[in-house]
């Protein structure tokens, strides 16, 4: 049964392609965190370890909210790692285990990739699909990039990133 929310097929069809995107975009943000959360080695060991794990956790629950709200379109939530590859922003590196201080560069530089396709897909949602409920929700998933891209930032801040191993 098609679900009758007020949106027109495009409109509804529009949402749900944004959304797997971010939902794309959320597994392998949250993929990344568990590779560094499993491989973070040094003097920062413990402190990292637990904000990744924190961050991780985050993501999969904010992921899931992506995933329900792609059904309540009558969607489909991608599910596949390969679908999850074709449809992320982000990149992807394999055999990459840099330093601690590096791999908290590359997670605020996700986190900030994230923010900025958010602020793009939030006002998509609102002005092209007039779904502002979507809005809504991407607005407060940017919010909460924001702030654990300022958490990891603080970490790095005024120090010099050392080379990878």
């Amino acid at each position: 049964m098609k679900p009758k929310l007020g949106l027109t097929d495009t409109q509804r069809e529009g949402v749900i392609n944004t959304l797997n995107k971010v939902l794309a975009d959320q597994h392998v943000l949250y993929t990344k965190l568990r590779n560094y959360h499993w491989n973070i080695t040094g003097p920062e060991f413990f402190a990292l370890h637990e904000l990744f794990e924190k961050q991780y956790n985050a993501v999969k629950e904010s992921a899931d909210v992506v995933a329900e709200r792609v059904r309540a379109h009558g969607g489909n939530a991608i599910g596949t790692l390969q679908e999850f590859l074709d449809n992320t922003r982000l990149k992807e590196k394999t055999n990459d285990y840099p330093s601690a201080q590096k791999m908290v560069t590359n997670l605020v530089e996700d986190h900030e990739a994230v923010v900025r396709a958010l602020r793009e897909d939030s006002e998509m949602c609102a002005e092209e699909y007039n779904d502002s409920a979507t809005e809504d929700l991407l607005i407060g998933l940017l919010q909460e990039h924001e702030e654990m891209a300022w958490m990891l930032r603080s970490f790095v801040e005024g120090r010099p990133i050392k080379g990878d191993k």
